[in-house]
């Protein structure tokens, strides 16, 4: 019930050079994940304080609610007697009675057709590992692209080496915040309180493990901006048109677009 989270420069890269926070949403999927036995359905963490890479997070989870298809736990991370995040979430497996799938992944190019999203090449963090490239709209850290003149991106992202699980989903799932700038037209800057996921899919271990490069299409969307906050959606598409999951959060303005 107890894990470490060693904040390497491979999982850093968000605010400040801090964690980034799906890296931290994922490690407390896993956590749930392993201390149930089940598959991970919805998770939500809560972002308390920031970190920097050598620091050690240490993982506590509880699992108060354990019933015969769904376990309800929490989990808490803390870092020198800190809080830095807190984490609920469900983890289930049920018989499959009504399956649908209503909207639809929108019509895009191959992700080689797509621009290359280079963000802080002189630096060793998360960025040097995963790929994304832009497909609609800007990135709006770094300006690649070009606005699409709405609330709206895509990009494509992968994490070559990393078989793509729930926890791969969950990192994944925060570059949502790179539509502020493309939906305000400049670059723009912004630190997660909260990222939430549900997963769609059930995602099962690969048959071939050396097919750890899949593509997952974001398709992002900025729903409000005020109050020095903002809040967003991101829907998780695989190649095949699965929708995969949906992930939300919450983001604290640091640059306010002109």
């Amino acid at each position: 019930m107890r894990w470490t989270l060693p904040v390497s420069p491979r999982i850093s890269g968000g605010g400040r050079g801090s964690l980034f926070g799906g890296a931290g949403l994922a490690a407390g999927v896993v956590a749930l994940e392993q201390a149930s036995g089940r598959p991970a359905v919805w998770v939500t963490g809560q972002y308390l304080a920031p970190t920097t890479s050598g620091t050690t997070i240490d993982l506590s989870v509880s699992l108060p609610a354990n019933g015969r298809s769904v376990t309800q736990g929490r989990v808490i991370g803390t870092a020198d007697g800190t809080e830095i995040i807190a984490i609920l979430g469900a983890t289930g497996r049920r018989d499959e009675i009504l399956s649908g799938q209503w909207d639809s992944a929108p019509p895009t190019e191959d992700p080689e057709q797509g621009q290359l999203v280079v963000r802080e090449p002189d630096q060793d963090s998360i960025h040097r590992f995963n790929e994304v490239r832009m497909m609609h709209g800007m990135f709006g850290f770094t300006g690649t692209g070009t606005p699409s003149g709405d609330n709206r991106s895509l990009l494509w992202v992968r994490i070559p080496g990393v078989p793509l699980d729930r926890a791969a989903l969950a990192l994944l799932g925060d570059y949502m915040p790179s539509n502020l700038g493309n939906a305000f037209g400049e670059i723009s800057d912004c630190t997660s309180i909260d990222n939430t996921i549900r997963f769609a899919s059930m995602l099962e271990p690969p048959a071939d493990p050396t097919q750890d490069d899949e593509w997952v299409l974001c398709e992002n969307e900025l729903e409000f901006v005020g109050n020095g906050f903002g809040s967003g959606t991101t829907k998780m598409w695989g190649r095949d048109g699965r929708l995969l999951a949906i992930a939300t959060q919450t983001m604290m303005i640091r640059a306010s677009p002109s």
